[in-house]
């Protein structure tokens, strides 16, 4: 009997992730791709609309954190939820924290959303062996503790928001490039049993 697909896979977990998913959790990806870009630009030039490039990257986030396929659902809970948590942090922290708090308020949000997107690059990396999304789980942390911490240079943000968006240019070339819906290719990846 041969293995069963993806889809098999999945309608025997009861759950509906169909070709159109696949398509949005990607979608969402180059979005992180495309915010990541503008960043790595506007930043080391001292723009100010810099900041477009991280409420592109949320956005793409937030996409790909929706239509994420995972077979342990608590993994999709914490992705989704530090998305869901570091995006409006962000806001109150524009909008409302007092002066003085703002930053680490804003911070702590990009923190909790590249919480959510590093959860998404670990899965890729676990399932599908992309070097790049084991590299870019120690990035996103380092970036966002170091200028957290207030330890951060504008050639360290420049070298590492840079590194960012190549590893994850690399990382979803390599998914646009798989057949949609494709299995787990290093066999670690199987329904859980309820």
């Amino acid at each position: 009997m041969a293995d069963p697909t993806l889809e098999e896979q999945i309608a025997s977990a009861g759950l509906t992730y169909r070709r159109r998913h696949d398509i949005s959790y990607r979608a969402g990806l180059v979005a992180q791709v495309l915010g990541a870009a503008v960043l790595a630009v506007l930043y080391p030039l001292g723009s100010p609309f810099y900041t477009l490039g991280i409420m592109l990257f949320n956005a793409g986030a937030l996409l790909s954190g929706i239509y994420l396929l995972v077979w342990m659902s608590w993994v999709k809970k914490i992705i989704l939820g530090s998305i869901l948590i570091g995006i409006p942090l962000q806001v109150l922290g524009w909008l409302y924290a007092p002066e003085q708090y703002a930053v680490s308020v804003i911070l702590i949000g990009i923190g909790l959303v590249c919480v959510g997107a590093g959860g998404m690059v670990g899965k890729e990396a676990y399932c599908f062996a992309y070097r790049e999304g084991w590299m870019l789980l120690w990035l996103y942390p380092l970036l966002v503790l170091v200028n957290l911490m207030g330890m951060s240079h504008p050639v360290f943000n420049a070298l590492g928001f840079s590194a960012a968006f190549l590893l994850l240019l690399s990382l979803t070339g390599k998914k646009l490039k798989q057949p949609l819906l494709s299995k787990c290719s290093t066999g670690v990846c199987e329904p859980q049993k309820q």
